[in-house]
């Protein structure tokens, strides 16, 4: 069984390549807006599938227990090392769309700043592992702090992407993008095939691809934006004034995301997890077809001089995530009891019901992701910021309330929950910021909902070649 997954897997990333160049001819046809959000788009579906074959192999390879103990050893360096970028990667997207012959400087001095930090953060959470995975064995635990490494690797091969998104260089960005994920699966397919299904070998592995990418990132990066390289400690007042804002943003907005998976690795055995995980890995399936529009929203409408025309703009991106998002949801939502049998294997039915909730909470999130890029783009990061620590209010009494006598289920609920908090805050927000009614922000006229259904159609019928 664990070969012909192989041979399935390989036969569609295969069959991806010719498909994504296709996509990428096709996008072109589309004006300069609409070019980049259907690479981004493109891209983001070929990042689902990855996704998709990565979350099928370590399912099968671990079961559900293991599965739980690789997201275990994961899961909190992982929250810690976004945190420890201090809004760096949203201040590079920024600075770099202001000031794009400034990018290399901006990129050198975020990355500097970076390393000279990074090490308060990797002792914290070394000191802090055994008590927030203390439902984990204790060579989970060790594994974790070994993966705090991610942190200094973050600070390279995370960032170095965004100065080309702040320079709409879309096409190169979003090829970049797709390394790990390509190195993930790859690791998968040859530990599956020798049969090594140890969760901290998989774990040490991811973290050496990572840091082996940064290689030809930087090789890249460095031929795409202008110099000088050389870092200006000069400019880490400014980056910190537009990052840490993102920062504190990022916080709640990651412990919404995360605080679920958090309180289950510190609270309920792995195979918990483990269910729990597969739900999110499907449910996840639905973000990147939708938050291509939030990528290119950013950057576009912080590149407008024009104040009216930005915030026009913005409420326009809300209006086609609205779209965009029902008309995504509701079909993924009537496969889900199908697929995640078909896919993960039946150990990993009883992950079906939370799928479903965290489907529909998915498309919340994808629709706050477009508003809040675009709320940044309008120079307003505060404004996010404020809206998803009220979802981590909600999130956080939820999970209390919810999480032991509802289990995954109840993390489901309370992420649904948390989502439509923020989304309502966020809309409140935008009305204020730029003057414009909730109409503006909620109701598209048809011809945006005929062009969101011709470039879902177009950019989709990439996964459908591939069934």
């Amino acid at each position: 069984m664990q070969g012909h997954t192989v041979l399935l897997v390989m036969d569609s990333i295969t069959s991806l390549v010719s498909k994504a160049r296709s996509a990428y001819h096709r996008a072109l046809t589309m004006s300069r807006f609409g070019t980049h959000v259907g690479i981004t788009m493109g891209t983001n579906i070929a990042l689902m599938l990855l996704g998709l074959a990565t979350g099928v192999l370590a399912a099968r390879l671990l079961g559900p227990i293991g599965r739980g103990q690789l997201a275990a050893i994961q899961v909190w360096p992982t929250a810690i090392a976004t945190i420890a970028m201090l809004g760096m990667p949203e201040a590079l997207v920024y600075f770099s769309g202001r000031f794009p012959n400034q990018a290399g400087r901006y990129l050198s001095s975020s990355i500097a700043l970076i390393l000279v930090t990074s090490p308060f953060f990797m002792g914290l959470g070394y000191w802090a592992m055994p008590i927030l995975l203390s439902a984990q064995p204790d060579w989970v635990v060790y594994a974790a702090r070994w993966y705090l490494l991610i942190i200094p690797i973050y600070a390279f091969v995370g960032m170095a992407f965004h100065p080309l998104r702040g320079r709409s260089d879309f096409a190169v960005w979003n090829a970049l993008r797709l390394g790990p994920q390509i190195g993930w699966l790859t690791l998968l397919v040859v530990a599956m095939i020798l049969k090594l299904s140890s969760p901290t070998l998989l774990a040490a592995g991811y973290l050496a691809i990572l840091f082996l990418y940064t290689f030809p990132v930087f090789y890249t990066v460095t031929r795409r934006i202008p110099g000088p390289f050389r870092p200006d400690p000069n400019k880490w007042g400014e980056l910190l004034r537009y990052g840490l804002p993102c920062m504190f943003t990022a916080m709640p907005q990651l412990l919404n995301l995360r605080l679920d998976q958090m309180l289950m690795a510190t609270l309920l055995p792995p195979r918990n997890l483990g269910l729990y995980v597969v739900a999110v890995a499907w449910s996840n399936g639905l973000r990147p077809l939708l938050s291509a529009l939030g990528t290119v929203l950013f950057p576009k409408v912080a590149s407008i001089s024009e104040e009216s025309a930005r915030k026009e703009t913005l409420a326009q991106g809300s209006r086609l995530g609205v779209v965009a998002a029902g008309a995504v949801a509701v079909p993924m939502m009537a496969v889900t009891p199908i697929f995640i049998s078909l896919l993960f294997g039946r150990d990993f039915t009883a992950a079906v019901p939370a799928a479903l909730v965290l489907v529909a909470a998915s498309a919340v999130l994808s629709f706050n992701i477009i508003l809040e890029e675009g709320l940044r783009g309008l120079g307003h990061p505060k404004a996010v910021m404020w809206a998803e620590i009220l979802g981590l209010i909600v999130t956080g009494a939820l999970l209390v309330l919810l999480l032991q006598p509802l289990g995954i289920m109840g993390a489901a609920i309370a992420s649904l929950s948390a989502y439509s908090i923020v989304a309502i805050c966020l809309l409140i927000q935008g009305v204020h910021l730029t003057g414009l009614s909730l109409r503006r922000f909620l109701c598209p006229v048809p011809q945006e909902i005929l062009t969101v259904w011709r470039q879902i159609r177009r950019m989709v019928s990439l996964e459908g070649q591939l069934k």
